[in-house]
């Protein structure tokens, strides 16, 4: 009579230890406020040391940086735009300009892309506004929308002396 008592604290004790694990587990598993993340870095792969002067024509190197918090799987799409003084991009409306390069990026939650891109600037110009823009795959509508989430480089671009 008392083992069997012994027999169903026992398993009441291990059945609880389960359940906070298993709940520890789910909820270490899930994004309590999901967002994605977008980042341009210089060609030494810092923040702040980005070129402000390059030749038209000529291949300049920065480092794309995606991160994905979102709780699921996300195809990302990131828009290099260039535009001027009087483009407008904000947290709702992507820049209307032209898109100088377009990467596409499958990340699984929690997991980040850090790569180096390589951009050429065709025409000189001065306070050239490079707009790098992020865009999430849709799945109802099956197209990219705008995440409102951007990073800008401000160059200026010399013909060749």
């Amino acid at each position: 009579m008392i083992e069997d008592q012994i027999k169903g604290v026992l398993l009441a004790v291990i059945l609880l230890l389960g359940l906070i694990g298993a709940a520890q587990y789910y909820y270490s598993h899930t994004t309590s406020e999901p967002f994605p993340e977008l980042g341009i870095l210089g060609p030494n792969q810092k923040i702040g040391d980005y070129p402000t002067n390059v030749l038209a024509g000529q291949n300049f190197t920065l480092y794309l940086y995606v991160g994905n918090h979102e709780g699921h799987v996300e195809y990302f799409n990131v828009l290099v735009k260039l535009g001027n003084n009087d483009s407008v991009v904000n947290g709702t409306n992507g820049m209307n300009a032209p898109v100088l390069a377009t990467y596409r990026i499958i990340l699984e939650n929690n997991q980040t892309y850090l790569e180096p891109i390589t951009l050429s600037l065709p025409n000189p110009g001065q306070n050239i506004r490079m707009v790098f823009e992020l865009w999430t795959y849709n799945t109802s509508t099956n197209t990219f929308t705008y995440d409102y989430i951007y990073n800008q480089l401000w160059v200026n671009v010399t013909g060749v002396v």
